[in-house]
């Protein structure tokens, strides 16, 4: 040892390398997805709908009367890397007796970026008015052999129903992501189902 070297030297230099290993570990890249299997879909909760507002206390229902519903998703990515949402589209449906269900909020999220390991919150508000559902049932035949008559008597079920939180609903979607890093990985589909019943207001 160079008895003329400071002491104060080497803890300086000691300190120096051990800051600059760290941040050079620190400042290090995820390893890059090598094959499509290794890009990791958006994960999508469905975190429930919500209803908005009350409906008239009681019949006759008018045409314009209307409920507003929200759909909330969480979205999240596992990857070590920005993923892309590069779309996200849903239906949330209730029984009326028939395979299809009616339809009572719909809607899309455009693109977006969610950070590595991060999250995002996603909601869409959509009115759902009386007398369109009328239309649809008559259309339909949810009435079965009473016809018009019947198709109101069904949409009035509905719309108490709906108002009291009775229904079961079906939400099924689909989303698209990719890593806007890696674009040869392509874009990843996924579908995406769940039923539950609405909360009481």
């Amino acid at each position: 040892m160079n008895r003329n070297f400071p002491k104060e030297g080497f803890i300086f230099l000691f300190l120096f390398f051990c800051a600059t290993a760290i941040l050079g570990c620190a400042g290090q890249k995820p390893p890059a997805p090598r094959a499509a299997s290794d890009l990791l879909p958006v994960a999508t909760e469905v975190v429930g709908v919500e209803r908005l507002n009350d409906i008239a206390p009681q019949p006759p229902f008018q045409k314009t009367d209307t409920l507003v519903f929200r759909a909330n998703f969480r979205l999240s990515n596992p990857n070590e890397t920005l993923a892309k949402v590069e779309d996200l589209t849903f239906e949330v449906k209730v029984e009326d007796g028939t395979p299809e269900g009616t339809i009572v909020l719909t809607g899309s999220m455009p693109g977006a970026f969610i950070p590595a390991k991060g999250e995002l919150a996603w909601s869409w508000t959509e009115p759902y008015i009386y007398g369109g559902v009328l239309g649809s049932y008559a259309l339909r035949g949810v009435g079965g052999t009473e016809g018009l008559k019947g198709a109101a008597q069904k949409v009035e079920e509905l719309w108490k129903d709906l108002g009291g939180d009775r229904r079961k609903f079906l939400v099924e979607g689909k989303i698209s992501s990719s890593l806007p890093e890696f674009p040869r990985l392509g874009i990843q589909h996924r579908r995406f189902q769940v039923r539950f019943t609405m909360p009481k207001l």
